[in-house]
């Protein structure tokens, strides 16, 4: 086999670890910008330097998430400025929007300190692709069974990408607290049932789901749990760490969702991670995204990047899914969207494993929600969104001027895959539309229509803009600046007018939250769904080896975390849980086997 090429020098990663107070001396009055790398990209900022310190920080255009990233962007920019230093605290919950801001702040003023980064593991016997969750906890596995472990980062930073925090566990210590009896097959049953309603709902949709990864899951899930509780992962409260069901989704047999703090899981599993990189037995290479695979006839041997070429016994791949992917998304999903994925979710481990034989699968199927606004200022990443479920008043029409679902479904969300169908429609935008009465109600509500938009600031904002937001003073008038059929507009407002004063709608039966068009101003939403996770990706079998068109395993190529698919695994179902708490139980057994491959113990 070829030599592993060891990268010890050259090899420059960004560390920011200089303070501002160290250098306070040497600040040059001004107002000075810097980038840094966030959630959603490349963060900018502008630092205001007077008397030779820090007198002002300021971020000039982000791509992250709002609601998620607004409490960084208030607070890491005054605690810099308080601390006269861009290494502080970061915000619990935000931490990558945290980091992000921080190192823009270092790169203005000139701070960041290179070192050189340097790998001592000359030989691996894995290779992980990735360091969020499922690579390290891949590389964890691995370690403890043995092997030599190099993981190359595509970021600067461990963590990858996490959703709401949602952790699922059968049998659990935590359901155990609660009283809760649980069983494996129950869940089995759940995700058989709601694979049932999906095919019930949307005839002629095909689609496979491998039920051995379900019930391999189901048995190992709480497991996986109990080991990050024993490690202290963190719960915001009592409520979010007792199990319960799913807020949004389809109800399960079982109390089983807990919701831990999201940097809290990162933190606890790399520290664990850590105890093998301190005893020599594992490294990371961060800013050294892979390319290729390496291949020697039809088994992976290795990747390359643009640095180098690292060869190892058994490859995993960790790098996540395709969310922030144009490319990809409109090849398999959309014409129109916007996400709320990390700029470094593109899609390279589901590309490279293609090249290597590998079979992509459920592809179409993602985790999409509806009232995504796509702003020309925030490109694809969702900056601004409605939440429409539940919301009052709300009314869903096309650009026929027609409306096509109950826009609020069942209460206990059992339909909420049915009212984000829409997706599928046309050029996948929906309009949202409402009338100067029900925004002076929901203002006496406290229920902005843009979520976060407290004092409807962002409304009036959008509003004066008038690319997402159109207003007029008839339908017709409104209609016409949204480019939507008049004429059906009015008539759909006649009719849903009727069914509002007597409570029932007559064409999709809804019953809850109506309201009549009174007149005034209409407003018009333009959005489209925004998507978080994607849910296809590369077979695998239960020894988490990727598999190629003939169904036999890809020699020396393994896979763990959101890249495997989650609807492979579980079908077209949205069962919060099993992304976070898959990278864990995925990661575990691709550690697990891919060392004992490369060890020669299979």
């Amino acid at each position: 086999m070829k030599k592993f090429l060891s990268v010890v020098c050259a090899l420059v990663m960004v560390l920011g670890l200089m303070s501002v107070t160290a250098y306070a001396a040497e600040l040059t009055d001004g107002v000075f910008e810097g980038t840094g790398k966030s959630f959603g990209g490349d963060l900018k900022v502008a630092v205001t330097v007077e008397g030779g310190k820090i007198t002002k920080v300021e971020v000039l255009s982000h791509g992250d998430t709002a609601g998620v990233c607004d409490a960084a962007m208030e607070k890491i920019p005054a605690a810099i400025v308080e601390a006269q230093s861009a290494d502080v605290d970061v915000v619990t919950g935000a931490t990558l929007s945290s980091n992000g801001i921080m190192a823009a702040v270092k790169n203005a003023l000139g701070l960041e300190e290179a070192a050189e980064q340097v790998c001592t593991i000359s030989d691996p016997d894995v290779l992980v692709i990735g360091a969020g969750v499922a690579g390290m906890r891949t590389a964890i596995e691995a370690c403890r069974n043995g092997a030599k472990v190099v993981v190359l980062e595509k970021t600067d930073r461990v963590g990858g990408t996490i959703g709401g925090g949602t952790l699922i566990g059968i049998n659990s210590k935590l359901q155990a607290e609660a009283g809760i009896k649980d069983d494996p097959e129950l869940l089995v049953e759940d995700v058989r049932r709601l694979n049932e309603g999906y095919r019930s709902r949307f005839p002629g949709v095909e689609y496979t789901w491998n039920e051995n990864l379900t019930r391999y899951f189901a048995q190992h899930c709480g497991e996986e749990v109990d080991w990050v509780v024993d490690l202290g992962v963190q719960f915001a409260s009592e409520k979010s760490r007792t199990p319960s069901q799913p807020t949004l989704y389809e109800p399960l047999s079982v109390d089983r969702i807990s919701s831990c703090v999201r940097s809290s899981l990162t933190d606890v599993v790399y520290g664990e991670l850590k105890k093998f990189i301190d005893a020599g037995q594992c490294c990371i290479m961060f800013e050294e995204p892979a390319t290729d695979l390496i291949m020697d006839g039809e088994t992976v041997v290795g990747a390359k990047t643009a640095k180098a070429d690292y060869y190892a016994k058994a490859t995993v791949l960790c790098t996540g899914g395709y969310g922030h992917s144009e490319e990809l998304i409109t090849r398999y999903n959309f014409k129109n969207f916007t996400t709320t994925s990390s700029w470094f979710t593109t899609g390279d481990g589901m590309l490279m494993a293609e090249k290597a034989g590998a079979v992509l699968s459920n592809m179409d199927f993602l985790t999409a929600y509806s009232g995504g606004l796509k702003t020309p200022e925030g490109g694809m990443t969702r900056t601004m969104s409605i939440r429409s479920k539940d919301f009052p008043y709300l009314i869903f029409i096309n650009k026929d001027g027609n409306r096509f679902v109950d826009e609020l479904g069942k209460e206990d969300g059992s339909s909420y895959d049915e009212i984000t169908s829409w997706w599928t429609k046309g050029d996948n935008k929906v309009y949202m539309m409402v009338d100067q009465g029900i925004v002076d109600e929901l203002k006496e509500m406290g229920k902005p229509i843009i979520s976060g938009d407290k004092d409807w600031s962002k409304f009036e904002d959008q509003k004066a803009k008038g690319n997402i937001l159109f207003s007029g003073s008839t339908i017709a008038e409104v209609a016409e600046k949204a480019g939507i059929n008049a004429e059906n507009l009015e008539k759909t407002i006649e009719k849903y007018n009727t069914y509002a004063e007597k409570g029932y709608d007559d064409e999709f039966g809804r019953t809850r939250l109506m309201k009549a068009f009174t007149g005034g101003t209409y407003y018009i939403f333009e959005t489209t769904p925004y998507l978080m996770l994607t849910e296809g990706g590369p077979l695998m079998n239960e020894k988490a080896q990727v598999l190629n068109a003939s169904g036999a395993p890809i020699p020396g190529l393994y896979e763990a975390g959101e890249i495997i698919g989650t609807a492979n695994a579980f079908g077209r179902t949205t069962i919060g849980g099993t992304g976070n708490t898959g990278n864990l139980v995925w990661g575990k057994l691709a550690g697990e086997n891919a060392a004992k491959y490369a060890l020669g113990l299979e």
